[in-house]
């Protein structure tokens, strides 16, 4: 019941996901400053984190509010997104200064728990063209321009491995030119007919059509089609959306019954060519509302992106894009917080039937023995997964409350991950890298007593995500929250950058805490299925 509130006033969901990234992100870089002698930016945290909760209540989230809900709201979003952008920047200028940098150098940050080397894009003097890019290691790492202006370029590479919760330096070395990447190694892009184009890397071979739809994707890891035959995945599809009651809150099943496919040639061109990243631009245009979208394909990263702007004037409509795949399963699996969970893909059963829109967070899958697809989001909430067809809802445009709900400019991003095995071969990581990219900053040459690679925590089971880093809220330590992603129990092994002097486990609200063994840099636990633990470290 109440499905549409899954997807009314999209722009209020992006900003709350959008709002709690950035402040997991403005935790763990503030508790890096504070281990290296920076005062903890609690009175902001705890600002920012209220209008975050706050903004998550009963009707301003679900998106069932008047309009004057959501003037207010965007204005709170604006602060929330001031106060975590502040926290960042004054831990980065507490961070950055110490670290050694003999040469003009990227310094790139990740958030998350495990190594990284999902593509970054960055912004250097134009000075420092064709000079050789070097890791902390002095391995030459390629790199692509992307854009140029008199006084910088922008550079795209793939980081070989940024340490978990850390960061590492790359330097520009004084020799030139710079490394090409090995031949097969990139990503092509290539016009094969008239609007028609074949987006190509070492995962994949992505086949375009002259609508902008994905008429075929080879995994060529797999050796095996994913778009079901006869079938186009990317298809933007319209809906009439008049629900009997509550028109911001429900969609009803009858909504089907009048469907309009975007099938017609699109403006389509080529924004990138490689050898790093390629970009293919399709706009097009349906009744009020015209639509920008980006297809990205990255040379080693194994999902397709889909950058999608639309500026939305419709009226009761809603506006889903659908993915046919060569799958099939009985069931589909979502991801909840902390977890997943399954719901049927049938409707053999009236309780299977009225699940034809359900909430999820980053993203959905749909799995048979050994293969599966996945479908990601950077700030959408409502899936339908019927048979072996995965749809994202995108827009809706109710009427009631709020008389212009949803009208306006949308920007959002949703990707495909074909991949072996079921979802846990790396769907919670891909949806988590989608949603926190890597941060990198341009930082000249200075002196510095912290190493050019540093890791603050890592988890040895991949099974198990670090989901928070951030200062305790009384004494001192770092809590360390785990939780178990994979349905899985067994022993887990969390290795600081340092060596620990004390540990305990707590609750959720960091209380009746009881001392835990330790030895040097490293703490073991037992962990079992989607089981959430916190851990009061001092380092």
């Amino acid at each position: 019941y109440h499905r549409g509130t899954y997807t009314s006033q999209a722009r209020t969901k992006r900003a709350n996901r959008q709002s709690e990234c950035l402040y997991h992100e403005a935790e763990f870089l503030a508790s890096l400053a504070h281990l290296w002698g920076a005062e903890y930016p609690r009175k902001e945290l705890e600002e920012g984190w209220r209008l975050i909760l706050l903004n998550q209540f009963h009707d301003i989230l679900p998106g069932s509010s008047i309009g004057a809900v959501y003037e207010e709201s965007r204005q709170q979003y604006e602060k929330i997104q001031n106060l975590g952008q502040k926290v960042l920047e004054e831990a980065m200028a507490a961070i950055i200064p110490q670290i050694e940098m003999p040469e003009d150098s990227i310094v790139i940050f990740n958030a998350l728990g495990w190594k990284r080397r999902d593509p970054v894009e960055v912004a250097v003097p134009a000075g420092l063209a064709g000079r050789r890019l070097l890791d902390s290691l002095g391995r030459e790492i390629p790199y692509q321009v992307v854009g140029k202006t008199a006084d910088e370029i922008r550079l795209v590479f793939a980081p070989r491995a940024i340490p978990a919760y850390g960061y590492e330096v790359y330097r520009f070395d004084k020799e030139s030119p710079a490394a090409l990447l090995p031949e097969g190694e990139g990503v092509s892009l290539r016009e094969v007919g008239t609007g028609a184009y074949v987006l190509e890397n070492r995962f994949f071979r992505a086949a375009i059509d002259p609508a902008g739809r994905l008429v075929s994707l080879l995994d060529k890891t797999a050796g095996r089609e994913v778009i079901a035959e006869g079938a186009a995945g990317n298809e933007l599809q319209l809906f009439e959306d008049k629900p009997l009651r509550f028109d911001a809150w429900d969609i009803n099943l009858f909504y089907r019954e009048k469907k309009w496919t975007l099938e017609d040639p699109a403006e389509i061109r080529v924004l990138e060519r490689g050898p790093l990243r390629a970009v293919l631009e399709i706009r097009r245009r349906f009744g009020r509302s015209p639509l920008v979208q980006r297809i990205v394909a990255h040379a080693g990263l194994p999902r397709l992106d889909f950058r999608t702007e639309v500026d939305w004037h419709e009226r009761h409509t809603l506006l889903k894009v659908a993915f046919p795949v060569e799958v099939h399963a009985m069931a589909a699996t979502y991801e909840i917080q902390f977890g997943s969970l399954e719901r049927p893909t049938h409707t053999n059963t009236s309780w299977d039937w009225a699940r034809f829109e359900v909430p999820a967070q980053k993203w959905a899958d749909l799995s048979e023995g050994g293969y599966g697809v996945s479908l990601l989001n950077d700030g959408k909430y409502g899936y339908d997964v019927h048979e072996n067809i995965l749809r994202l809802s995108l827009l809706r445009s109710p009427t009631h409350p709020d008389p212009e709900a949803d009208q306006g400019r949308h920007e959002f991003t949703y990707s495909l991950y074909p991949h072996r095995g079921d979802w846990r071969r790396g769907t919670v990581r891909r949806a988590y890298e989608l949603n926190l990219p890597l941060r990198a900053y341009f930082v000249p040459a200075h002196p510095g007593r912290r190493p050019a690679r540093f890791g603050l925590v890592r988890a040895d089971a991949r099974h198990v995500v670090i989901e928070t880093v951030k200062k305790a809220e009384e004494g001192p330590g770092l809590i360390v929250r785990v939780y178990e992603a994979h349905g899985r129990r067994g022993p887990v092994t969390l290795s600081f950058g340092l060596p620990l002097r004390a540990a305990y486990e707590c609750n959720l609200v960091e209380e009746e805490e009881r001392e835990i063994p330790y030895e040097g840099e490293k703490l073991r636990f037992w962990i079992t299925p989607y089981q959430i633990r916190t851990f009061r470290v001092e380092i």
